[in-house]
């Protein structure tokens, strides 16, 4: 028979806060799949391929800003999670693993489908949690107890990803004439945690300050302060800070000027996208930094020694004042801007068709209040040199910077959002999610750009492999695949560009409205845009 505490499992996840779960099928874990299936308040996404699961869940996670559960079968299901566990990690996003296990006593006793599931992900999850193996006369309050703190574990600052592995013995599946499969409120003890906060003591008045947020949701609160701050002081603005407003094209311009320099460097967020920024901070390092943390996860990104402060940025920002800050700073900053600006539009109007061109033109016609997402490689480049429109929310895979599962995660945050997704990937990153799009879903609110280079071109432009005989075999990956059978097979409208006339054109079908996904794929030659990129960006240095 089926427990009925371990059939109370989804009642418990409810009552801390779960809304959704992604579940794979199997046969081990069917006492969980029968649980949840069961709840009518808690949203169920049926995902056989648990890689795909494991980012869908992310997906829904970000823009829901609740754990979300995952749950697999015994044996290497739960090794197919660790890529969206990683990157659920390093985002802070809260993720509910419950694996099903054989019995303990059967690990490494050759029995099928199992393997070391206990702390398989024990370097990327808060906390690795076994549960003990309930049977008709076990008692359940180490279970419960256990299931409880570990979930709640996953939505306390820093948020992230537990792991709790269930060993099961047969049978799985309830009885016909089972009656107590019902569910039952738990008593749930809150507990209140005590958080340390330090302050700054001052900032000296006409000092060089510098604002800079690294990945963020969009945070309305933070933008209205910055708003007030950015006419006085440089405020860092780039697609994964989502912030309204402040310098665009950084990455373009910045490079070995030391007069841009900050005395007070004030940061907060997670990674930062730009690598010449983050160079640049190393070498020119600020007398001071405070980087801004209510978890106070400590990290030391620049080599800076940063104080970390257990508080939002917002604190501070509301007692600085336009007259505290050196003008002439930032009036560099927005020369620099300006010139970048400007030399990009110049650039676009006379360059050849390529990733540059097209890249230009789809981050300029980005719907206002849709929500964009970008893949890993080039994509997210791109997006940084060329800016996104403001009350555009942005998201990306940047936490482990991976291109596997950059679709999943895209389609995840369009089954719960009302609103327009749209993603622009590359081909490799493409292709190797295919199974983002095995399931029975329809997601008409999802768009998805495929730039297909017929390889990693991302390879010819930095230095090292473009240089090299393998580049095109080990480096490229180069292949003849397109986008199109994945898009017959899962029945998603297909449109093509091979030309600036043709994206043109494309582009309003591609955005209108729809009963299913829309992929548009865009051709372009990987020496063009090998060609292009490198002129645009020699020629940004040249006017900067």
């Amino acid at each position: 028979m089926l427990h009925p505490t371990i059939f109370n499992t989804s009642q418990v996840c409810h009552q801390l806060g779960v809304r959704y779960s992604v579940l794979s099928p199997g046969s081990r874990n069917a006492p969980l799949l029968i649980s949840f299936a069961r709840h009518e308040k808690v949203e169920k996404v049926i995902v056989p391929d648990e890689r795909a699961a494991g980012f869908i869940a992310l997906g829904i996670a970000q823009y829901t800003k609740t754990p979300v559960v995952l749950s697999c079968t015994s044996g290497t299901a739960l090794l197919n999670y660790a890529p969206a566990v990683a990157e659920a990690y390093y985002r802070e996003i809260p993720l509910i693993l419950l694996s099903a296990d054989r019995p303990p006593e059967l690990i490494d006793q050759r029995d099928g489908q199992t393997i070391r599931q206990y702390e398989a992900l024990k370097n990327h999850v808060k906390r690795t949690t076994q549960l003990p193996v309930l049977k008709n006369t076990s008692d359940s309050s180490s279970y419960l107890d256990n299931l409880i703190e570990t979930i709640k574990l996953s939505d306390e600052s820093p948020k992230g990803p537990v792991h709790l592995n269930i060993p099961f013995t047969e049978p799985f599946y309830p009885k016909s004439d089972q009656k107590d499969l019902i569910f039952s409120e738990v008593t749930i003890t809150e507990h209140t945690t005590h958080s340390e906060t330090n302050s700054i003591n001052g900032i000296p008045d006409g000092k060089k300050i510098m604002v800079l947020i690294g990945q963020s949701d969009t945070d309305p609160a933070l933008n209205r302060a910055l708003a007030t701050l950015s006419p006085y002081i440089p405020v860092i603005r780039s697609p994964l800070n989502n912030l309204d407003s402040g310098i665009s094209h950084v990455d373009a311009f910045i490079k070995d000027q030391a007069s841009l320099k900050p005395d007070i460097l004030l940061t907060a967020g997670l990674s930062v996208l730009s690598k010449n920024l983050k160079t640049f901070l190393r070498k020119y390092m600020p007398e001071l930094h405070y980087h801004f943390d209510p978890s106070g996860v400590e990290v030391d990104t620049y080599g800076s020694g940063p104080k970390i402060l257990k508080q939002p940025i917002e604190s501070i920002l509301s007692l600085l004042a336009g007259d505290m800050a050196d003008s002439d700073y930032l009036a560099e900053w927005k020369t620099r801007e300006s010139k970048a600006k400007f030399a990009i539009s110049s650039f676009i109007k006379r360059a050849r068709f390529s990733e540059t061109t097209a890249s230009h033109f789809i981050f300029n016609s980005i719907p206002k209040d849709s929500i964009l997402h970008l893949s890993n490689s080039m994509p997210v480049r791109y997006a940084d040199l060329f800016g996104v429109p403001a009350h555009v929310e942005t998201y990306c895979n940047r936490g482990t910077s991976g291109i596997d599962g950059c679709t999943s995660t895209a389609l995840g945050t369009a089954l719960v959002s009302q609103k327009l997704n749209l993603l622009v990937t590359g081909d490799l990153a493409f292709l190797y999610d295919r199974n983002a799009f095995f399931h029975n879903y329809d997601v008409p609110n999802l768009r998805v750009v495929v730039i297909n280079n017929q390889g990693g071109g991302i390879f010819r432009l930095i230095n090292g492999p473009s240089s090299q005989p393998e580049l095109e075999t080990y480096f490229e990956t180069r292949h003849n695949k397109t986008a199109e059978y994945i898009c017959a097979e899962n029945n998603l409208d297909y449109l093509t560009a091979s030309d600036s006339a043709e994206l043109e054109e494309a582009w309003l079908s591609f955005l209108g409205p729809s009963k299913e996904a829309k992929v548009l794929e865009v051709f372009t030659d990987p020496k063009i845009n090998e060609s292009e990129y490198k002129k645009l960006r020699n020629y940004i240095n040249e006017q900067c």
